[in-house]
């Protein structure tokens, strides 16, 4: 008997795809929006196992599990919420209605987020993530990350820093946007709420490119986890780790397929500054 696995959205606006694997995690059939999605046709799909078709490599499997457990918290909450709202429609204030409905959202982008995890995993490490390049607005986005973040984290304080001669990039909005978010969160998540600053300028001597930074004022990287916070699986103990352990090594990977580069510094005691360039001509 099979187990349908249904992929996320993405930004293309491409319908939501079905994947069906067995109880052996071999995969039945997909159809074509996950075909599409995966950059492999539907017919080489069928009959592989799931480690390879979303993750790839010898821990493919430690890939969709790590996943599947982050799901379940999420889901959780919006099958509670749900069913609160359905059986105690009447009974329940406006107010808490707005709140309970605001969670659910945020769960439910929580979930898209975590299943568009395994699909860039597969298709940074097969080489076949495709890039949709248009002119972004590097202060629309980053305000924009803040403003969706503060709805879950209230207390964040963040400012956004753009140099008056920074130009709209061409990039893929929704992978820079998956990466700034990446790093905001764990800038509250890992060092600090307040003080954050974003900020956006021509990199020196290199008129065509643009770094952004993601500085914190935190307590910092301890010097022997510097080396390691781009690979799989690493997550700090400082702070309030939770998650997969893959959002960095996907961000470093969506950047390099935009040409540029992320790299991180942290000077003792100043806390930790991510920074990650986007060139000015179209990937």
């Amino acid at each position: 008997m099979g187990h349908t696995m249904t992929t996320g959205s993405t930004g293309s606006g491409a319908g939501t795809g079905r994947i069906v694997v067995d109880s052996g995690g071999t995969v039945l059939e997909a159809d074509d929006a996950a075909a599409e999605r995966l950059g492999r046709p539907a017919a080489e799909l069928a009959g592989r196992s799931v480690s390879d078709v979303l993750g790839s490599g010898a821990d493919g499997i430690a890939v969709v599990a790590a996943v599947g457990h982050e799901l379940r918290s999420p889901l959780t909450s919006i099958r509670g919420y749900t069913s609160l709202l359905l059986n105690r429609w009447e009974k329940i204030g406006d107010a808490d209605k707005q709140l309970m409905l605001g969670q659910i959202n945020h769960d439910a982008e929580r979930v898209t987020r975590l299943i568009n995890e395994l699909l860039d995993i597969s298709r940074l490490e097969t080489g076949r993530l495709t890039l949709t390049p248009r002119w972004v607005s590097l202060p629309e986005l980053a305000q924009s990350v803040v403003t969706s973040i503060r709805a879950t984290s209230p207390d964040l304080e963040a400012e956004v820093a753009v140099g008056a001669d920074v130009p709209e990039v061409p990039a893929d909005s929704d992978k820079i946007e998956q990466v700034l978010t990446n790093l905001v969160e764990n800038a509250v998540k890992y060092g600090s709420p307040k003080g954050l600053r974003i900020e956006a300028e021509l990199v020196a001597g290199s008129p065509g490119a643009v770094a952004v930074t993601v500085r914190d004022a935190g307590e910092g990287i301890a010097p022997e986890d510097l080396p390691r916070v781009f690979d799989r699986w690493f997550q700090r103990e400082h702070g309030r780790p939770n998650g997969t352990g893959l959002g960095l090594w996907i961000s470093r990977g969506l950047v390099e397929a935009h040409g540029g580069q992320l790299t991180v510094a942290s000077p003792p005691g100043e806390g930790a500054a991510f920074t990650f360039t986007l060139p000015l001509a179209s990937p």
